[in-house]
């Protein structure tokens, strides 16, 4: 198969500064990797600690946040639409990646992942670019692609009324907005309405909106000095209580343990989040991925050493064991 568009529509790289928590998801698969200094890494409520070298795969709609634990902390992170293994044949449907290095400190195809990632970086023609990302979605698939039974894939289509209905939502978070009454607004009926904004987003209208009120008090916990009360029902919830809830489920911490890590040194670094680094310090990402490229290049294991190892059985086993504890505790509510 071939692909529709350019490379550069389904991968996406930066290199940036980490500094205090920024909350977001995306219809992307997205692979981090730590170039310098020590990362407390968020997903979907979990943390890890990253240091140098790490890896971490995060799904599509998975939300995420990311802390520095040290001064001076940069990531590289890469961008991989879904369709781009879509349209190669690979099916993504009921199944998730399970990528970690905190986790699983040691895979003999990490050194190789890193090396894919470094080249994508420095490609310097669209050839080398291009082969470093089918190397790269390769491996990914091919090794740390876990049948799961969770479809986290969102539709691949446009929606206008749908991408109105995320303006409505990012526009009128802090009021009380209701899945039966944006139903009402747009001729759904409620069940009907639930169903395909689900298969739009990936995620449920409540837990999108629960995402979009926290990631604004997030941000007002990182640059203002109001009460946590106050932050609460600025940013749409009821009481203290329900953000308190919301935050430790989508964090693991509370709101006052997490202003306990808050550093302000980080604040001039978050004015610049996601930007591009200054010329002297892509330099020096430069060569640090240089080096490790040339690192990598040496100690890549032969690809069939791995054909008979249980990386992929222990993390089906992880994925059912976490779907039997969800069913449980759902039981109990």
């Amino acid at each position: 198969m071939t692909l529709n568009k350019a490379i550069s529509t389904y991968f996406d790289q930066l290199v940036y500064a980490i500094g205090n928590y920024h909350y977001n998801w995306h219809p992307a698969i997205e692979l981090l990797m730590v170039i310098r200094g020590r990362v407390i890494a968020n997903v979907d409520g979990y943390q890890y600690a990253l240091g140098p070298n790490d890896l971490l795969l995060i799904n599509a709609n998975q939300g995420h946040a990311t802390l520095a634990s040290t001064p001076n902390t940069l990531a590289i992170r890469t961008h991989i639409a879904p369709r781009f293994f879509q349209e190669q044949g690979a099916s993504l449907a009921n199944g998730q990646f399970s990528l970690n290095s905190a986790l699983l400190h040691n895979h003999p195809l990490y050194p190789d992942l890193r090396r894919a990632i470094a080249s994508y970086y420095l490609s310097d023609s669209e050839f080398s670019k291009n082969s470093a990302t089918f190397r790269l979605a390769s491996l990914l698939y091919e090794h740390f692609f876990i049948a799961s039974g969770c479809d986290q894939i969102p539709a691949d289509q446009q929606n206008d009324q749908l991408t109105q209905v995320a303006s409505d939502i990012q526009k009128d978070y802090q009021n009380a907005l209701s899945l039966g009454g944006l139903a009402q607004k747009y001729g759904y009926s409620k069940t009907y309405f639930s169903k395909i904004f689900k298969q739009h987003f990936g995620i449920g209208f409540y837990e999108y909106l629960t995402r979009e009120r926290l990631q604004h008090a997030l941000s007002d916990l990182n640059n203002s000095e109001l009460k946590i009360g106050d932050i609460a029902l600025n940013n749409g919830f009821n009481e203290i209580k329900s953000f308190n809830q919301a935050f430790k489920k989508h964090f693991g911490i509370t709101p006052s343990d997490y202003q306990g890590k808050f550093s302000p040194q980080l604040r001039k670094v978050d004015q610049t989040f996601q930007q591009q680094l200054p010329p002297d310090q892509q330099q020096a990402v430069r060569e640090r991925l240089g080096h490790l490229l040339t690192q990598a290049s040496a100690n890549i294991p032969p690809a069939q050493e791995c054909v008979g190892c249980s990386y992929k059985e222990d993390g089906l086993r992880y994925h059912l064991l976490k779907k039997e504890l969800k069913e449980l505790l759902n039981d109990k509510n």
